[in-house]
C-alpha cells in the first residue's frame, strides 16, 4: 500500500502488592464495592500519600528486565483531570523524572499469531522510552438508568511501560504484549490478566505516505483489553486511516474507542495535548533515590524466557521448537525440568 504505518503502545500494568500505592488499603480484585478504601484513596482534604516502596521496587525490577537505565532519583508529579473516577481530580503519575529510562523488548517469533508466524524471517526490536509509576483509577459501573463507582481500585500501583514508534504492524504489536506478558509474569511483577483490567493498553497509530519523514496525524485507541482485540482495531484502523487519505481528506489528532462487536473504532474526543493536564510536581511527596532498593530489584531477577529457551537447547538438547514451547508457560517450564532431571531422555521428556 502507498503508505507506511507507525504504532506506538502505552501498556499500563497494575503491580502485584499487598496495598496500594500511598496508602495501607488492600490491593485485591474481586473485594466487595468500595471495601478497601480510606481518606488517602478516596481523596478526602487533609489526607497525605505515604509511597509504596515495594512497588517502585517491583517497577525498577520490570525495568532491569526489559534494558532500562534505572534512574538515581525519580520523583513524582500531579496530571490534573476530571472524571468520576478519579476523585482528588489529579492523579499522581511520573512526568519528567520517571523511574526506567529507555530499554528495549525483543519480539519472540512465537509470541506473534500463529498465521504469521512462518513469515517472520528476522529479528524484530521495539525500544522502550521509559516506565513510569501511576496510581489506578477507581472502576465505573453503568448500569440501564444509572451509574456506580467502585473506590477498591482508586489507588492501586500502576506502571506504565511507552514504546516508540517502532511498530510497523498490528502483527508486532499482538507479537510486542504477547512477550511483554510473558516476560511479566516471569518476573511475577503483575498476574497481567488482560480480562480483570490488570494489563491495558493505549494504541497510537499513524499513516504517512511511503519516503515522507514526517510522522502522520496520531490517532489513539483508548483501554484495550486483550491482545487480539489490540490486533483487530489497528488493522481496522489501517483501513480507516487509508480510505480518509485516499479520498484527499485530512485527519485530526483525536481519541477513539474500539468496539469489538462491530469491530470499529468510535470517536470520543479530539485530542488533548501534555499542557491541558497541567502538570506540576507533586508537593506532598519528595524525590525517591533508587540505591536504597535497586539491590533487593536485581536480586528478584529471574531467568528470563529467552535466556531459559537457550539453556534447554544446551543443557537437555531438547530441539528449538520444544523449548520455545515449554518457556511460553512458567509453570510448565517448571514443570518440565523438574521431571527432566531424572530422566535419560529429556527430550521426550519434552
Amino acid at each position: 500500500m502507498p503508505y507506511e504505518v507507525t504504532i506506538g503502545l502505552e501498556v499500563h500494568v497494575q503491580l502485584k502488592t499487598r496495598t496500594k500505592m500511598f496508602c495501607g488499603c488492600k490491593s485485591e480484585y474481586g473485594a466487595p464495592p468500595n471495601t478497601h478504601t480510606c481518606p488517602v484513596c478516596l481523596g478526602l482534604p487533609g489526607a497525605l500519600p505515604s509511597p509504596n516502596l515495594f512497588a517502585l521496587e517491583t517497577i525498577s525490577l520490570t525495568g532491569l528486565m526489559v534494558n532500562c537505565r534505572i534512574a538515581e532519583t525519580c520523583k513524582f508529579d500531579r496530571k490534573h483531570y476530571f472524571y468520576p473516577d478519579m476523585p482528588k481530580n489529579f492523579q499522581i503519575t511520573q512526568y519528567d523524572r520517571p523511574i526506567c529510562v529507555g530499554g528495549h523488548v525483543d519480539l519472540v517469533r512465537e509470541c506473534y499469531p500463529k498465521d504469521v508466524q512462518k513469515e517472520i524471517t528476522g529479528p524484530k526490536q521495539v525500544r522502550l522510552t521509559r516506565i513510569h509509576m501511576e496510581e489506578d483509577v477507581a472502576k465505573s459501573f453503568h448500569f440501564d438508568k444509572t451509574s456506580g463507582i467502585d473506590f477498591n481500585r482508586a489507588g492501586t500501583p500502576l506502571m506504565e511501560i511507552v514504546t516508540e514508534a517502532d511498530i510497523t504492524t498490528p502483527e508486532e504489536a499482538f507479537a510486542f504484549l504477547s512477550t511483554l506478558r510473558q516476560i511479566l509474569l516471569y518476573g511475577d511483577v503483575s498476574d497481567a490478566d488482560m480480562e480483570k483490567g490488570q494489563m491495558r493498553c493505549d494504541c497510537n497509530i499513524s499513516l504517512r505516505p511511503k519516503g515522507e519523514t514526517k510522522y502522520g496525524t496520531k490517532i489513539e485507541i483508548k483501554n484495550m483489553n486483550s491482545i487480539s482485540g489490540v490486533r483487530r482495531a489497528l488493522a481496522y484502523e489501517i483501513k480507516r486511516q487509508t480510505a480518509l487519505y485516499d479520498e484527499g481528506k485530512t485527519l485530526q489528532q483525536e481519541t477513539r474507542r474500539w468496539d469489538d462487536a462491530s469491530g470499529q473504532t468510535h470517536l470520543m474526543r479530539t485530542k488533548e495535548m501534555a499542557h491541558d493536564y497541567r502538570y506540576f510536581p507533586e508537593p506532598d511527596l519528595m524525590p525517591v533515590r533508587t540505591a536504597d532498593f535497586l539491590e533487593r530489584s536485581r536480586a528478584r531477577l529471574p531467568e528470563l524466557p529467552h535466556q531459559k529457551k537457550v539453556r534447554y537447547v544446551a543443557e537437555y538438547n531438547v530441539s528449538e521448537y520444544n523449548a520455545s514451547v515449554l518457556v511460553a508457560d512458567r509453570d510448565l517450564a517448571a514443570y518440565f525440568e523438574e521431571a527432566a532431571r531424572g530422566s535419560k531422555n529429556a527430550n521426550g521428556v519434552a
